[in-house]
């Protein structure tokens, strides 16, 4: 399958020829070795996906499109992840990349009451946008994903999801009050959310407020790793 290259420039990539790419998308081509001529994916991130052969003129790299502009739909439900903020902003960046993988909708970064918050001031959340952004495209690229997904500004409680807007809700339990029940996804259900924790776990006082919103869920009978719970969760759920 011919490589994908990121546009946001949506008006051009629909209703243009050609289209000039990033610097960062040019330097990224040449990194990879791919050559003048060669057929590429030019894709917006919104489904717009336009076949073309990249070109290099004047130290500029643009794709010449060769095919119309097809629009890409993300398959029902659409799938959305409240995640609560781990420790390790690197493990964050990996629970980006398999959520892009995943075809998920959009991620709520939550800040749980077991979060460090000196990890997670709001200097460094918009800080470290651009990269997480950065991440999510590239994520996009490998898995060939045309739609990327809403990234949302942090979110500084459960209740603060707007959970009347999903048709289902769920999330991953350690210690269940009660027996859980088997998930099923509605036919008719367009939306869905589930929550993952962090490390250890929600609090008693989350999964108490959770447990009015959504259904539990569980994904191992062992303690699973947030990255390893969060790809559970979100594959369970997609192929359901």
């Amino acid at each position: 399958m011919p490589f994908f290259v990121y546009c946001e420039d949506t008006s051009s990539l629909v209703t243009q020829n050609e289209v000039i790419l990033s610097k960062e998308e040019s330097h990224h081509l040449l990194v990879l070795r791919e050559h003048e001529g060669a057929y590429v994916i030019t894709f917006d991130g919104l489904g717009n996906i336009r076949q073309g052969i990249l070109k290099r003129k004047n130290r500029n790299t643009y794709v010449q499109f060769t095919q119309s502009v097809e629009h890409c739909k993300m398959p029902l439900p659409y799938v959305s992840l409240a995640q609560v903020l781990p420790n390790e902003p690197a493990t964050f960046e990996s629970i980006l990349k398999k959520s892009c993988e995943l075809g998920v909708y959009a991620i709520y970064p939550i800040l749980g009451e077991r979060t460090e918050r000196k990890r997670w001031t709001q200097d460094i959340w918009h800080g470290k946008m651009e990269r997480f952004q950065r991440i999510l495209v590239d994520a996009c690229k490998q898995a060939k994903n045309p739609i990327l997904p809403i990234l949302s500004s942090e979110i500084h409680a459960f209740h603060n999801i707007p959970w009347k807007s999903f048709n289902q809700c769920f999330y991953g339990s350690l210690f269940p009050s009660k027996p859980i029940k088997k998930v099923t996804i509605d036919a008719t259900a367009k939306s869905i959310v589930c929550a993952v924790g962090p490390e250890g776990g929600f609090s008693p006082e989350e999964e108490k407020l959770l447990s009015m919103h959504a259904q539990p869920m569980r994904l191992s009978p062992y303690i699973l790793r947030v990255e390893t719970a969060t790809v559970s969760a979100l594959a369970y759920l997609r192929n359901l």
